[in-house]
């Protein structure tokens, strides 16, 4: 099939992006997200310390980051569909294993070394390899709805797991997240995802130009444009742009893992402060779309700047939050910055170094960050552990984000790469 020769009325890179978008939720949802809102009752129903269950979330984030790296390579090559179908699959029995166990030794394993593979072949580093591949000029646009839609992830399951936490107990809402895996998340990326449009004889955003004679669609024709892993590892800002990654994991993840816990401990309700949390994912829905729809105009670079610094702030707001009102303002504050970062950080990378080695640029970038990453919630816990409270790791938190903010904003900009 020639390129261009059939131009088609819905690109189907479209249809990537809203199967994306709901795997996302699913994904998201049922490991990092749900995390949070089974913290505390796993710890106090075991009797299992906070720092112990905190290693197997940091454990899973290190594991995942390590393999970014080879399955980045692969889903450069071979596309996004066979592996993620694996990772959802793999996703939903190690869910409804970890209902099974006995000891904090077996809980560690399961989540660390079982989810952390599947979190590797499912979660935004591989999603955005594909869309990045799907689209070039629209790449803002659909890398808002994508995340847009992905946003829905802490909404929908911080709530439900705190609810079903409370009503069926942590057990059995481990099975029935493992089953939301297998039924949702398998499916549409068994059928739907697709490596890159030049497979199906299209170009990225669905475009149609001009046939050059004798010209066909093969795949060793689409990754023309952009730097290569070697290039990119020699330029400066690559290493600028992980160090403030990692610093904004690390802070992120420690908010992930413990905001829950944070707003229980200061005597909020169990249910109200997985409802809080799961409120930031609704209120991260303008900001998915509205800053990611302008970074095709302005600056995803300087955009990101301002959402890690207005991060920080938030933070602030929750480890000063003494009533209700607080958690709201940390709900608007918070909620509006974290949507548009992943996708954002996905915009500037491709602004920096194009579609030719997106997947194992970013993992390789993912290597580096997992560290921190891990460190953070780890940390969290064992902060907790010593002192009695989270006031000083969500102080070192809030630092974190403001130190991330300055290292992208004295990144140098890119030279312009498709």
């Amino acid at each position: 099939m020639k390129i261009g020769s059939q131009p088609r009325r819905i690109f189907f890179g479209w249809a990537i992006v809203g199967a994306l978008g709901l795997t996302t939720v699913v994904s998201y949802g049922t490991t990092s997200y749900a995390f949070g809102a089974l913290l505390a009752p796993i710890a106090e129903e075991q009797g299992w310390s906070r720092g112990a269950l905190s290693g197997a979330y940091a454990l899973g984030i290190l594991v995942a980051g390590v393999l970014g790296l080879p399955i980045g390579r692969l889903v450069d090559r071979f596309g996004g569909r066979l592996l993620m179908s694996a990772g959802s699959a793999l996703g939903g029995i190690i869910l409804i294993a970890l209902s099974r166990v006995r000891n904090v030794g077996e809980f560690d394993l399961l989540w660390g070394l079982g989810l952390g593979l599947a979190t590797a072949l499912t979660f935004y580093p591989v999603s955005f390899t594909i869309v990045a591949n799907w689209f070039e000029r629209r790449r803002g646009a659909a890398l808002a709805w994508f995340t847009t839609l992905g946003g829905l992830a802490s909404p929908v399951f911080i709530p439900a797991a705190g609810w079903l936490v409370v009503h069926v107990g942590w057990r059995q809402t481990m099975v029935i997240l493992g089953l939301t895996q297998l039924t949702v998340a398998l499916p549409l990326h068994a059928l739907v995802v697709r490596r890159h449009p030049e497979d199906l004889g299209l170009l990225p955003d669905g475009r149609v130009e001009p046939e050059q004679p004798g010209r066909t669609a093969r795949v060793a024709d689409w990754p023309s444009k952009g730097m290569t892993t070697r290039q990119a590892l020699r330029d400066v800002a690559f290493w600028s742009l992980t160090l403030a990654g990692g610093v904004d994991q690390l802070a992120t993840m420690v908010v992930f893992g413990h905001q829950v816990a944070l707003m229980v401990s200061r005597g909020f309700d169990p249910v109200f402060a997985a409802g809080i949390a799961g409120l930031i994912g609704l209120a991260s829905l303008p900001g998915r779309f509205l800053l990611n729809r302008l970074s095709d105009r302005y600056g995803a670079q300087e955009l990101l700047t301002v959402v890690l610094a207005t991060l920080g702030l938030g933070v602030v707001v929750i480890n000063l939050a003494s009533s209700a009102i607080w958690l709201y303002l940390y709900v608007v504050v918070y909620g509006v910055a974290f949507g548009a970062r992943s996708p954002l950080r996905a915009s500037v990378m491709a602004q920096h170094y194009g579609r030719r080695a997106y997947g194992a640029i970013t993992a390789v970038q993912g290597v580096v960050m997992a560290v921190p990453a891990a460190f953070g919630p780890l940390a969290a816990g064992w902060l907790y552990d010593r002192l009695g409270d989270y006031q000083l790791a969500f102080w070192l938190t809030a630092g974190a984000f403001v130190i991330s903010a300055l290292l992208v904003l004295l990144t140098p900009h890119p030279r312009r790469v498709a």
